[in-house]
């Protein structure tokens, strides 16, 4: 049984300190009180950052159960989601990302779970360390698995971008299947997949870094978990409540 986060107790009470918590430790929940100025959710969110669109080219993504994901790791499934940062295929990936909580999963399962990226960077072995400084990945995401236009993007696993300030790039599904959203074709190899190449030790380490360190958090309903995606990585316990919903958005 995951140890759920107590979010709730006690909340940071304004805009400001939420600021403050999601500094500190790369994530904060926002309280449902925080979003019903005139702005509702997206005037709180810009407080954080300016909503841009995602992989659908809308600027929402409604993170709910939706007919054809059955077998997939995926956001519209009811499947467990392996450890990942958000979009590494952009450059600069979101800042943040945004979970709004409309009715969350009756069956214990559905969390949001959250590593730091940056820990499992530095405890990378020294020659896996050597190798993610100089090795360029060619990061791809198909916008769903097995459908729509695949988007790809080459860079390193750490980066900076404005003057030094770091990005953290990680996607277990990309390192062991190649491609963000893999079809299930992509995961059912006629053969074996070698597991000492550089990229899939990291993938397995990275999983393993993740399970020891995770920070389990069922998003109260009316309530958004904001999470710095430069930093963290997240993942989602797998669930069987078809009616859970939430919204997800990118922030900049």
């Amino acid at each position: 049984m995951i140890e759920v986060i107590d979010v709730a107790s006690p909340p940071p009470a304004t805009v400001e300190s939420c600021k403050a918590v999601l500094a500190e430790q790369g994530w904060v929940v926002l309280q449902p009180y925080l979003l019903r100025g005139g702005g509702g959710v997206r005037g709180a969110l810009s407080a954080f950052g300016d909503i841009i669109p995602q992989f659908n080219g809308h600027d929402t993504f409604e993170v709910t159960l939706k007919p054809g994901f059955d077998n997939v790791p995926y956001s519209q499934s009811l499947n467990g989601i392996g450890p990942h940062t958000e979009a590494p295929v952009y450059e600069p990936p979101p800042k943040y990302l945004a979970l709004h909580c409309h009715r969350q999963a009756r069956c214990g399962g559905g969390h949001t779970l959250l590593a730091d990226g940056f820990a499992f960077y530095e405890s990378l072995d020294g020659n896996l360390r050597d190798w993610a400084e100089e090795s360029w990945i060619d990061f791809a995401a198909t916008v769903q698995p097995g459908s729509g236009p695949r988007r790809t993007h080459r860079a390193r696993i750490m980066s900076e971008i404005d003057g030094g300030r770091p990005v953290f790039r990680f996607s277990y599904n990309l390192f062991r299947f190649g491609d963000v959203n893999p079809s299930q074709s992509d995961m059912e190899p006629p053969a074996p997949r070698d597991a000492d190449t550089p990229l899939e030790r990291i993938a397995l380490h990275g999983e393993a870094f993740f399970h020891e360190n995770v920070v389990p958090v069922l998003i109260p309903e009316d309530c958004v978990l904001i999470w710095d995606n430069h930093r963290l990585m997240h993942a989602r316990g797998r669930y069987s409540d078809p009616a859970r919903h939430l919204t997800r958005y990118w922030l900049r």
